[in-house]
């Protein structure tokens, strides 16, 4: 790929759309255009800000495509409202918060993260607590994070459920599910399979009370536990399944995850762990290789690694039959069974 001065001016500047985007959903101005449309005075009454400002934000919102303009009215397309409209399943404020509150901060120390090799949680946040005990910090925070788990992951879950069997397996165990997607969604199409998802502590009250939320409160079962201090539920969850998470670790650790993993299966279990690996030759993809400098930026030695680099993992952690299961969307499962 050649690149242009004008393609490294795009990458440079490309945090412009990124901060129009998160204010936009932060002060929630697309809600105001569900019913109606709106002219830049309209607008600037409802949310309470001078005229000026507001029509700037108009016209980038505009220009950028969000919103379409016909004389002096803005208007909200209709496949616009299911992300941007703050009551609908699909919203993406919760993504704006995170990326505002931990991920752009860390990112504007990424030249010190690159010398040093290490991540700048102490720069950002005054201390070196984990990156997830900085994440559950505070209630608002843990919901965040949880649902980007669970969105981000609906394409992946799609196509892992449409394409994999999961009537061979009596007892499910998902751990780190974010808001329940994956098991929620073999609940659904799997009735006859025992459900349960493995939470940190200070996300299970969360997940309980999201799970009650939408009817599946009796049918998933929330344990706590801790992947990397090996406390797992040790039961006869014959499928147990990890989701993007192994990237969130040093390899060391993530050997460690893999040995604890494998001493709570059942003889004769298979475990699944879904990531989005590099390239072979580690050429790309782009978005892989771009979420690799954020585990810089803001873990303690996560990294994202090749499909060779977690086969090899898994034979070291004791897993058989190690392989790599290609399914629709966006992540690619690798597969382990215990003798």
């Amino acid at each position: 790929m050649t690149l242009n001065k004008q393609d490294v001016v795009n990458h440079m500047m490309g945090f412009f759309q990124a901060k129009a985007v998160t204010a936009a959903l932060s002060l929630k101005l697309f809600d105001h255009f569900r019913d109606t449309d709106l002219s830049a005075q309209q607008l600037a009454d409802k949310i309470d800000a001078p005229l000026r400002s507001t029509e700037q934000m108009l016209i980038a919102l505009n220009a950028m495509g969000y919103l379409t303009k016909q004389h002096d009215l803005y208007h909200l397309p209709a496949q616009h409202h299911a992300f941007l409209v703050s009551d609908e399943p699909m919203w993406l404020g919760w993504l704006g918060r995170h990326i505002d509150t931990f991920l752009y901060p860390l990112w504007g120390e990424l030249s010190s993260a690159v010398k040093s090799d290490t991540n700048q949680r102490e720069a950002v946040f005054g201390d070196n607590r984990s990156w997830f005990d900085i994440l559950y910090q505070n209630p608002d925070d843990v919901a965040d994070f949880q649902e980007f788990l669970g969105k981000f992951a609906a394409p992946f879950i799609e196509g892992f459920v449409k394409d994999y069997d999961f009537s061979q397996h009596h007892a499910f165990l998902d751990i780190g599910s974010g808001i329940g997607t994956l098991p929620i969604a073999v609940a659904n199409a799997y009735p006859g399979v025992s459900l349960a998802i493995c939470e940190l502590p200070q996300a299970s009250a969360f997940l309980r009370d999201k799970l009650g939320e939408q009817g599946y409160g009796d049918r998933i079962e929330v344990v706590e536990g801790d992947v990397i201090a090996g406390n797992l539920p040790i039961g006869n969850y014959d499928l147990i399944h990890l989701g993007w998470m192994l990237h969130d670790y040093a390899p060391e650790t993530q050997v460690t995850i893999l040995k604890n993993i494998y001493n709570a299966m059942p003889a004769g279990g298979r475990f699944i762990a879904s990531e989005t690996p590099l390239n072979d030759d580690k050429s790309g993809p782009e978005f892989t290789a771009l979420l690799s400098l954020n585990m810089l930026v803001s873990t303690d030695g996560g990294i994202e690694s090749s499909s060779e680099e977690y086969l090899a993992r898994f034979h070291e952690a004791g897993f058989s039959n190690a392989r790599i299961l290609e399914i629709p969307g966006p992540r690619t499962l690798i597969v382990g069974e215990k003798a």
